[in-house]
């Protein structure tokens, strides 16, 4: 069968799988597959189910909306889901409902019709009825389309605005009726689990009149008869998940106490379920908990750190390190941390556990897109090969690591991908990736981009500089108050090592291209060198000022990033930081790549961009995407997502 060269339609093809939740027996795994529908433009989800030791596949929901969210009853039984309909239009917004159906068959029963919608939904520990999230007005709904904002936070990426509604806790019948509301007031859920056996509810939030103001999270306790919640952490915490023991008498949660700002690593504490001090089981560890590799082809998993072991006595959690995310084990008394899985071009990306600690995940690999595994009694097998057919007929490319010790001292990790049918004694232009974050992390994982970049006849260099997460923490506290200083070094030397050891790269073919801080770093780039003949930036900073106060996040992350200042009280310090200061200096022809609801990196950071280099006649064009948020290149339309590679692709090879 003859190789097809991997394009911007490729992505088409692709199957994504999602979510696996392995039933309490260890016997089956329940799992999101997605497919991309693109006549109607947009993607359809179901659940399957995959039998651990036969390989038995079998498609369990079907329908052309979004099935996600499976979680198996405490008896195995029944699976509970969330459902959203197939989107009919802009004026047709659609909430995911909480649906339950046996496994033994029959229709799935549809539990609730609420208007906010259902979010994150669980069992209690007798299977007897659900808490969930849902969005609730905090006053009338306005009869006129003013809006009018009282909060710091009024809206968000991806999410849009809030219109005065909160996130609130509810908890409904598994038998169905109607849902109780259980918390009210001016603040959000973020998360909730059961702690006690039906009664109590253990959730992330921040209580505190000034919230809007920062990052901190707190866990709080509330009855389900809707007492006033009482607070269980004690000192500043920022908390992204919680999971309480097997015995309910403690919860484990994943967070950090600032201790470097922003850049703190998240570690793994146990609080008890009375309240106290915390403890923190992983402050030896150095490594940040959580997935965070890039990849651009999959469903993104709701965060399923941490989990215990079915006793009690071990905690689960997964980790980035050198481009690898793997998944550890640490003793609830404390002690070294193990390695569980996890390997070079075998990273966890999601995963679940059962009783008898067999292991449901998923895992990312250079070469193919995201396929189900289980570990069983200390074996590993694929349950999955949806992407093989089609990746056989790619010329899909490997990719090659490298490192080298940067002029600050530390070691600087990257990868090298050739193109297909790569000609020895040819010379190839090379293309500079810079991830987003800035605490991102590229590494062993399936990357559609550079594929379709790779097929262009291009060098793909993709490296993790100075700030990068998936390393010790010193090595990402130090941006902070310090862009464009040794990230930008990081970048630059890197560019130089690989034009120094590898003789098919022409140095006079350079591009360069990233989105978020990737584009931030673009920015930079062309406003102090030359070097490159070509540059796209995406979903970019370019004024740290504007930003502070544009962004859905300005005033936390900004301030954090700026080193604890706020621009009114130290202009320069957010102008020396901010390309649009230097922008006189580019030379570059660039191409500007954004959002029209990038609600993260406003459209008006690529607006100042434009307009100064279209002032200044650098060669350059703005492309505007509507509906669109600061996901774009992994989450938006499929015909937005092909578009702007097309973009991408004309960009260089008009200035290549």
């Amino acid at each position: 069968m003859s190789s097809k060269r991997m394009d911007v339609t490729s992505l088409r093809r692709f199957r994504m799988v999602s979510d696996p939740q392995i039933s309490p027996d260890g016997r089956r795994i329940a799992f999101v597959h997605t497919t991309v529908d693109h006549k109607a433009n947009d993607y359809v989800s179901n659940l399957w189910l995959a039998d651990c030791k036969s390989g038995e596949l079998i498609q369990f929901t079907s329908g052309r909306g979004k099935d996600r969210y499976p979680r198996w009853s405490p008896d195995g039984v029944c699976l509970l889901f969330t459902s959203t309909p197939p989107n009919k239009g802009a004026d047709d917004e659609k909430k995911a409902q909480l649906f339950v159906i046996r496994l033994a068959g029959g229709e799935a029963e549809q539990l609730t019709d609420i208007e906010g919608g259902v979010q994150n939904p669980r069992w209690s520990p007798r299977g007897r009825r659900f808490i969930f999230t849902s969005l609730v007005p905090e006053r009338k709904k306005p009869k006129a389309d003013v809006k009018v904002v009282t909060r710091l936070m009024y809206r968000f990426n991806a999410k849009g605005f809030f219109n005065g509604r909160r996130n609130h806790l509810f908890t409904i019948s598994a038998k169905g009726g109607r849902p109780k509301q259980v918390t009210r007031g001016a603040y959000d859920i973020d998360a909730a689990e059961w702690l006690g056996h039906d009664q109590r509810i253990a959730f992330i939030s921040n209580l505190n009149a000034d919230a809007d103001l920062t990052r901190d999270k707190y866990i709080y306790v509330v009855s389900v008869n809707g007492d006033a919640p009482e607070p269980l952490t004690e000192g500043r915490r920022t908390i992204t998940s919680l999971k309480p023991s097997p015995q309910r008498d403690e919860l484990a949660y994943i967070g950090h106490d600032y201790r470097r700002g922003l850049a703190t690593n998240q570690d793994l504490w146990i609080v008890p379920a009375t309240g106290g001090a915390s403890e923190n089981l992983t402050r030896g560890f150095d490594q940040s908990i959580g997935t965070s590799l890039s990849c651009d082809v999959r469903v993104t998993t709701p965060n399923q750190n941490p989990q215990w072991s079915p006793d009690g006595e071990a905690l689960y959690f997964t980790s980035a390190y050198g481009g690898i995310v793997s998944l550890y084990r640490v003793p609830r008394r404390g002690g070294d941390v193990e390695k569980v899985l996890g390997d070079i071009d075998h990273s966890v990306e999601a995963w679940s556990l059962s009783r008898d600690e067999s292991i449901a995940y998923t895992v990312l690999q250079t070469t193919t897109p995201i396929e189900l595994w289980v570990k069983t009694a200390g074996a590993k097998r694929a349950l999955t090969a949806f992407n093989r057919r089609w990746i056989r007929r790619l010329e899909v490319c490997g990719s090659e690591r490298f490192s080298f010790t940067s002029s600050a001292g530390h070691t600087v990790e990257g990868w090298l991908m050739k193109p297909p049918k790569f000609e020895e004694g040819a010379k190839y232009p090379l293309l500079l990736e810079i991830h987003g974050g800035p605490r991102g992390v590229y590494g062993f994982s399936f990357m559609h981009e550079f594929q379709v970049l790779a097929a262009q006849g291009w060098v793909i260099l993709y490296t993790n500089p100075y700030g990068s997460g998936g390393y010790e923490e010193a090595f990402q506290a130090g941006l902070p108050g310090h862009y464009g200083e040794q990230d930008y070094g990081d970048l630059m030397e890197a560019v130089d090592y690989v034009l120094q050891h590898y003789d098919f790269i022409d140095a006079q073919r350079l591009g360069v291209l990233g989105g978020s801080y990737g584009g931030f770093m673009t920015n930079w780039i062309v406003t102090h060198t030359d070097r490159f003949k070509a540059a796209v930036t995406m979903r970019s900073i370019s004024n740290w000022i504007s930003m502070f106060g544009c962004s859905d996040i300005g005033w936390t992350f900004g301030k954090w990033e700026m080193g604890g200042s706020v621009p009114w009280s130290d202009v320069e310090a957010y102008l020396a930081k901010s390309p649009i200061r230097y922008v006189e200096n580019v030379k570059t022809p660039t191409l500007i790549i954004h959002s029209e609801e990038d609600y993260r990196c406003p459209m008006e950071q690529a607006e100042q961009f434009y307009t100064a280099l279209k002032f200044l006649g650098v060669p350059t064009e703005l492309v505007r995407f509507p509906g669109e948020h600061h996901g774009l290149s992994r989450e938006g339309k499929l015909k937005h997502r092909e578009e702007r590679l097309n973009h991408i692709i004309r960009w260089f090879k008009t200035y290549l």
